[in-house]
């Protein structure tokens, strides 16, 4: 595991952290593959339910750390670090819950549509920031985003990539409770607690029949926009904008966020 992401298991509940906190939960390489990691453990495990997601220190996760998007020679054909997570998440095949405070950050707020719950702070804002890094959106949420909040929305939150605050994700029905900071943990936990306590035979099949018309297209749209993005990540415009980003002084970007 990872020294930024920690997991426990609490009355069959795995709960995966996110451990980040000075740079907002920003995720890397490594982190990636042990939140994949984490997420196969909840797969194969039975003493495991129920999977809840969380950041340490007030964020749920600004999404990639930039520097993995420039790319390198040697690694210009690679998977992305994303990838084995992603894969981790459709196949998991038990509720998965989030605990969304402060920033949620591109795949910070796409793995929100994977999540069969989702309790946010009344401070969180949500932001999809592709375009203007240069990219397209990512894990099926050109697909899924607008299925949830309609497609003028998706439209306006995908182009636009403006933070979203946790009022309005509730409205358009991204997020299902807006609490206060200090409860909002709380809540996710008692959530995920009560899903774990429910029959798994047929809560599973319940929530296998809810996902069973997206499956399919949602893999399938998660390779589409691989390519798409993979493309992009490589292209002059994007690298620009990548190293741009990095050249900037940390109060800068936090201004920005």
């Amino acid at each position: 595991m990872s020294s930024d992401i920690r997991a426990h298991l609490d009355e069959r509940v795995l709960v995966v952290t996110l451990d980040r906190p000075a740079k907002r939960n920003a995720i890397t390489a490594e982190m990636y593959a042990a939140m994949a990691r984490a997420i196969e453990r909840a797969r194969l495990e039975d003493e495991v339910n129920v999977v809840l997601l969380r950041g340490e220190g007030g964020n749920f996760t600004s999404g990639n750390d930039i520097g993995l998007f420039v790319s390198s020679d040697g690694a210009a054909h690679a998977e992305s670090p994303a990838a084995p997570f992603l894969r981790a998440v459709l196949s998991l095949g038990k509720p998965m819950v989030a605990c969304v405070r402060g920033h949620a950050v591109g795949i910070g707020a796409t793995v929100l549509l994977h999540c069969d719950y989702v309790v946010a702070s009344d401070d969180a804002r949500l932001r999809f920031p592709f375009v203007d890094l240069g990219l397209c959106p990512e894990f099926a949420s050109t697909l899924l985003l607008q299925r949830v909040v309609g497609r003028t929305k998706a439209a306006e939150w995908l182009l636009l990539g403006s933070q979203v605050p946790a009022a309005e994700a509730f409205l358009a029905g991204l997020v299902n409770r807006v609490m206060p900071p200090e409860l909002a943990e709380e809540e996710a936990l008692s959530i995920a607690k009560r899903l774990a306590a429910k029959p798994q035979q047929a809560l599973r099949a319940t929530r296998a029949l809810i996902r069973d018309a997206d499956d399919e297209s949602a893999s399938a749209r998660v390779r589409r926009e691989s390519a798409v993005f993979d493309g992009l990540r490589r292209s002059d415009e994007a690298q620009d904008i990548f190293k741009r980003f990095l050249g900037r002084q940390p109060e800068a970007i936090a201004a920005r966020a």
